[in-house]
């Protein structure tokens, strides 16, 4: 490998976010593609540059290098072969020459797609780079993938149906970035916050900020252009640019008699879409699914329907709500979807499509309702400003705030893998955010918060397009609570797990550990100001904090000689009956954490005192942040509560996660029937169930039992008891489409025969994927497996010319999807995420390979719970649903349209139709 300089260099600030203290003339441009192997010390077997002068002058420069081990997948990347790169000239010709050609670059932009920047700065030289890769997630948050392909077709309005690009067309690309950065988004002439964005990025004081500065200001100079991006003068008054929450109605739920849709009137509206000339076509089986929606909106029923891939769910329940919203206008209904992809999609596409198709339903307001965790608080944010951030600290609190200024397209919980590796050095990232969060503490009152904004559109919508997670705490909401009483919930299948964790309760030592040094650095600040009771109380609250501090190191230290295991971060289930918790000394930490965290919150409240924090010379934001941090206090100590209860509770989990110097511990429900039933059945009119996959074995009776759908004891449900109804549609495609086959050579999947089912599957997965000529994906049942044998049948993969694909952990998923639909050749390994949710339609996949029936891991908590609590036939008909149903799901990630055509392959003798 080549030097890596100064870029990471152990205990030092990257270069990138040092002062830039040469003036800034000539601007370089490189990219290079590189191989995995080292060819004699080299790994680059293609270079591009570009340099702009401070008078537009642009020179290109571009070469192969010679390199000896191109992979396939290496090979599509460049559009290369192997014979030009062999012939091509050797490194240190091509370096000598790059160099030459870079000498008068005071700066260097490298798009650093494949984590290569350390190889291509090293042969360069020593110009200070700055990161492109890093730029693009910092300054467009709202795209959910960073690749090549997707920054191209962002930046070009159009769909690339290539993947691979030429070292010059990605240099091309890299410039285009910048001048789009500078140009527009740092231009006040398009985009209205950018004074504010240019004065943190200059106050920064570091390369990244001021490079951008400067070449913005001479953006006229570089790229020949009539106007300068910047004429107002840059400035710190950020808040001036934020959405403002619109005040809300009080008016809550339904009003007035119901009017009932029309199921007869429904094929008119789908032959509506139809004529709309918009690739949509008309399937009886989706007015079939949509009359039978509409009934249960009609009659206010609980209707539980799986539909067949194929179907149209999404149009088929839609069209119906919307009709059913047009005919009462004080009605409300909200679609609840598990994945985020389906969520926009729905609002985006979905929604858009059909009130451009049916003008009727351009009157039916919707909002997209994301939860609370997806924004950055504005109040926390303004609270954790300081005038003297600079460097990677201001610029991570400048991430945020381009979060809040493009909230309806940014979602915080998916952040950039070059954000996190740069700005997270130490933790330093993610305390931010979890500081700013609107999680919690971010209430109505905050009027200029996204949460608030988003919340204030949904109060007043007709339908909201939401998730299950939210959906679960949305009567809890204090604005929202009680104003929908209508429910379709998309992707049903997924839906108990995701209600199971939004009321559960977790505690987080990290987090305790970090309010609590904030806490402590506050009162050193204050102790110099205060005195008599004042400075009582904050010399008691440091022996307080210390105590708490000494409290959450003794509970790890308990953990780990208590909990099998320990120092992993396995998640380990806390039973019962547990000799910590029946010996009581568990339980008495947690009071313990418990008291002594209310009491340290308590002694901080004074702040809330106008004299007070006059007395204490201290900002009034200062203050606030004081009392946000002492209110994360008290959650903890809610949540400490509500776990040490679960443990009266048969019908709970305790789970612990033990690090090296941290631990997490969390209740859940095990069953959620009972809660569902109450918290939906007795107080909403409509519930509709939909997914693709929820009977087992043609019946609904394990949905039913996971759902709660079971007859009420109430009074009031006892005299109009609420119907429970199930329709199954089977897809409309043919089954002669595909075919599911077990190879003569496959073994048994379990558990003790793991070796005997490892050599199987390396043995037959190159034959299968050859004979397919790529074009596979192969399921597997863990990381754990996937590893194992992706270790094993790489080389014989690439020796048949296939390119190999493979999940991470961590990683975003968007860009293998996007290279394996690309690339129709390749084969891609992938986990959990690939047997929900996605689709490859085309001759892009034509087998899908199960390597192993997914049954639950024996040693997953929430089974080991189950086991403890329900009859043993009922868990095991639980076990045999749960297999059965994401067996089902990943059987049809193959079939996605009506021309599609493949087999199914398992490797595990265990699987019977």
């Amino acid at each position: 490998m080549a030097d890596t300089g100064d870029i990471f260099e152990k205990g030092k600030q990257d270069a990138m976010f040092r002062p830039q203290t040469k003036t800034i003339g000539q601007i370089g441009f490189v990219y290079a593609h590189c191989g995995l192997e080292p060819d004699s010390g080299n790994l680059i077997y293609a270079v591009a540059a570009a340099t702009i002068g401070p008078d537009g002058t642009e020179e290109k420069f571009d070469s192969l290098v010679r390199y000896r081990h191109l992979t396939e997948r290496e090979r599509y990347y460049a559009n290369v072969t192997t014979r030009m790169v062999r012939n091509a000239p050797d490194p240190k010709t091509v370096r000598k020459r790059l160099r030459r050609f870079l000498g008068e670059a005071d700066v260097l932009f490298i798009l650093n797609d494949h984590n290569t920047i350390d190889t291509v700065r090293s042969f360069c030289g020593d110009i200070p780079a700055i990161d492109l890769s890093f730029g693009a997630e910092f300054f467009f948050p709202q795209l959910s993938a960073f690749t090549l392909k997707s920054l191209w077709e962002y930046r070009s309005g159009k769909e690339r149906k290539k993947v691979h690009f030429s070292a010059a067309e990605v240099v091309d690309l890299s410039i285009d970035l910048v001048r789009h950065i500078t140009g527009t988004l740092l231009s006040d002439r398009t985009t209205d916050h950018a004074p504010a964005v240019r004065y943190f990025l200059d106050h920064s004081r570091t390369r990244f900020g001021q490079t951008f500065c400067h070449i913005a200001r001479q953006y006229q100079a570089y790229f020949n252009d009539l106007f300068s991006p910047c004429t107002v003068e840059d400035t710190p008054q950020w808040r001036k640019y934020l959405e403002k929450a619109a005040k809300t109605s009080r008016a809550s739920g339904e009003a007035g008699p119901r009017r009932t849709i029309s199921c007869e009137g429904l094929d008119a509206l789908y032959r509506g879409l139809e004529k709309a000339g918009t690739g949509f076509r008309l399937r009886p089986e989706q007015v079939t699914y949509a009359r039978h929606v509409a009934e249960a909106l009609n009659d206010r029923a609980v209707l539980t329907i799986e539909a067949g891939t194929g179907t149209g769910k999404t149009q088929g329940y839609l069209v119906p709500a919307l009709e059913f919203l047009r005919h009462n206008p004080d009605a409300r209904v909200v679609i609840s979807t598990y994945t985020k992809s389906l969520q926009e999609q729905i609002f985006q596409r979905e929604i858009s499509f059909t009130r451009e198709a049916l003008p009727v339903y351009r009157d039916v307001r919707v909002a997209l309702l994301k939860g609370k965790s997806s924004y950055i608080c504005a109040e926390k944010l303004d609270h954790r400003y300081d005038e003297e951030l600079t460097g990677m600290e201001l610029l991570a609190w400048l991430y945020c705030l381009l979060t809040v200024y493009r909230f309806r397209k940014t979602d915080i919980d998916t952040v950039g893998e070059n954000i996190l590796r740069y700005l997270d050095r130490g933790g330093l990232f993610r305390q931010m955010l979890r500081e700013v969060s609107a999680r919690s503490g971010c209430s109505p009152r905050h009027r200029h918060c996204p949460a608030q904004v988003v919340t204030a559109e949904a109060s007043e919508a007709h339908l909201v397009i939401t998730n299950h997670h939210k959906l679960a705490l949305l009567d809890k909401d204090a604005v929202l609570a009680g104003r929908f009483n209508n429910y379709i919930i998309d992707e049903a299948n997924h839906f108990e797990t995701a209600v199971r964790n939004a009321l559960g309760a977790e505690v987080q030592s990290r987090e305790v550990r970090e309010l609590l040094a904030y806490l402590r650095e506050s009162a050193g600040r204050m102790l110099p100001q205060a005195a008599g009771e004042p400075e009582t109380k904050l010399k008691d609250a440091v022996a307080g904090i210390e105590r708490l501090r000494n409290l959450v190191r003794s509970f790890h230290d308990l953990l780990r000689r208590e909990v099998p295991r320990t120092g992993t971060g396995a998640v380990q289930a806390l039973p019962f009956d547990h000799p910590a918790l029946t010996g009581g000394e568990l339980r008495g930490q947690i009071a313990e954490m418990r008291k002594a965290l209310r009491e340290t919150g308590s002694a901080f409240e004074m702040v809330k005192e106008e004299n007070m924090v006059r007395m204490l010379r201290m900002q009034r934001r200062t203050a606030r942040r004081i009392l946000g941090t002492v209110e994360s206090l008290n959650n903890c100590a809610e949540a400490l509560a509500e776990i040490d209860a679960s443990f009266e509770t048969a019908n709970s989990i305790t789970t612990v996660q033990v690090f090296r110097q941290n631990w997490i511990i969390a209740a859940r429900r095990v069953e959620m029937g009972e809660l569902i039933r109450k918290q939906f059945y007795e107080r909403k009119e409509s519930v509709i169930y939909t997914a693709a996959t929820l009977c087992h074995r043609n019946r609904f009776d394990s949905f039913q039992q996971i759902a709660g759908m079971y007859p009420s004891r109430t009074i009031e449900n006892e005299i109009e008891p609420k119907s429970f109804r199930f329709v199954r549609i089977p897809s409309p495609f043919s089954r002669d489409a595909m075919q599911i086959e077990i190879p003569e050579e496959a073994v048994s999947g379990k558990y003790d025969n793991k070796a005997a089912w490892t050599e199987a599957v390396v043995r037959l997965l190159p034959g299968l994927i050859q004979e397919n000529r790529g074009r596979t994906l192969v399921l597997f049942s863990s990381y754990e497996d996937l590893n194992l044998v992706a270790g094993r049948v790489r080389d014989a993969i690439d020796t048949v010319r296939y390119p190999l694909l493979l999940q991470k952990p961590g990683q975003s998923t968007v860009s293998l999807c996007d290279e394996f639909r690309a690339v129709r050749e390749s084969v891609l390994f992938g986990v959990d995420t690939f047997w929900y949710g996605v689709d490859f339609k085309g001759d892009t996949l034509t087998q899908v390979i199960i390597t192993r029936i997914p049954y639950p891991p024996p040693s997953d908590p929430i089974q080991m719970a189950r086991k403890k609590v329900m009859p043993p036939d009922a868990f095991w008909s639980r076990y045999r649903y749960d297999t059965d149903i994401k067996m089902r799901q990943g059987i049809g990630r193959l079939i996605r349209c009506d021309t599609d055509r493949g087999k199914v392959v398992i490797l595990d003798t265990r699987y019977h139709p």
